[in-house]
């Protein structure tokens, strides 16, 4: 989920004088196709961006939507179980788990709250989205919690997540792997950083996918990191002295997760000689290497789509 696209689309909406109803998948079995955070936005026109799962669901869903912003329905919570043999209510699939989506109607009197958050995403910033039946809020908060959710009754409910810190892949080497690797990571809507050394090379000039691409030393990587359980460090820098470089500069960084490409004799080489350097070896127990899961990957395309697997992995978890 894109969410400055998201965000984008309700303000447009709403600045034409349009509601919208923003719908959010505030908890979910693991079965569920609609998993906890997903987001959709319906439109009094009927336009909708995003998705809560998909599938019969979710056409109901829209259909539910509109009804709350032409006020034929009132009730701004649904708890959905995907089965036929159930006594709750049924979601039209069969697919098993269970999923509760919330639902919240935003107008042009909430255009501020909307510039805020797009505001936070651009800069990121933490901030925390909060839902209740009665408001929409939006507030600093100094660390990045896990998304909460309370339910007592349909009148009495809340949800938390943080949003403003994009997931981030900071990718160290802007060569063909680099530039295959941005291209995935962008369309998983994440906030792409690449940093190579070399200024002139035409894979860093053809990245139309990178946020942002940065001109530095490798060694100096690590002081452009932002620490947070949203940060995925990828290591694919065209030389080995580029990986040793940038691996000691991440090492101590509290992210999610570090990944390096190599051959195991190469990642056996850098990993003796950071131990040389005085480097903790249960730091280096942490570091996704060789980077990716395994497909016999050989083509940077087929690379970049094992390292965006294994990313995946460890994000879901």
């Amino acid at each position: 989920m894109n969410e400055v696209t998201l965000w984008n689309f309700i303000l447009k909406t709403i600045s034409s004088n349009k509601k919208a109803v923003l719908l959010v998948v505030a908890e979910s079995s693991n079965s569920s196709p609609g998993r906890q955070r997903f987001k959709m936005v319906i439109a009094e026109n009927a336009e909708q961006f995003g998705t809560i799962g998909g599938g019969i669901m979710e056409k109901d869903m829209v259909e539910y939507a509109l009804d709350l912003l032409f006020g034929n329905e009132s009730r701004l919570i649904k708890k959905l179980h995907h089965t036929d043999k159930t006594k709750f209510e049924k979601s039209g699939m069969i697919c098993g788990g269970y999923q509760t989506i919330i639902f919240s109607v935003i107008d042009k009197s909430q255009t501020t709250l909307v510039e805020n958050i797009l505001t936070s995403i651009k800069e990121k910033q933490n901030n925390e989205l909060i839902i209740t039946p009665q408001t929409i809020e939006y507030r600093a908060v100094d660390r990045i919690l896990p998304v909460f959710f309370t339910y007592k009754s349909d009148e009495d409910w809340e949800y938390r997540e943080n949003i403003g810190l994009p997931l981030i892949a900071y990718i160290a080497g802007g060569g063909h792997v680099g530039l295959a690797v941005s291209r995935v990571m962008k369309a998983l809507g994440f906030y792409v950083v690449v940093f190579d050394h070399r200024e002139d090379v035409f894979t860093i000039e053809q990245n139309n996918f990178a946020d942002e691409i940065i001109i530095t030393r490798y060694e100096e990587i690590g002081k452009r990191i932002i620490e947070s359980e949203r940060s995925y460090i990828i290591i694919v820098t065209p030389m080995h002295a580029g990986d040793k470089d940038t691996l000691k500069s991440v090492i101590d960084k509290k992210v999610k997760y570090i990944g390096m490409m190599g051959s195991r004799s190469k990642i056996k080489n850098i990993f003796d000689a950071l131990l040389a350097d005085g480097i903790d070896g249960e730091l280096l127990q942490r570091v996704h290497t060789p980077i990716g899961i395994e497909i016999e990957a050989e083509t940077p395309e087929e690379i970049a789509i094992s390292i965006a697997a294994e990313i995946i992995k460890v994000k879901n978890n």
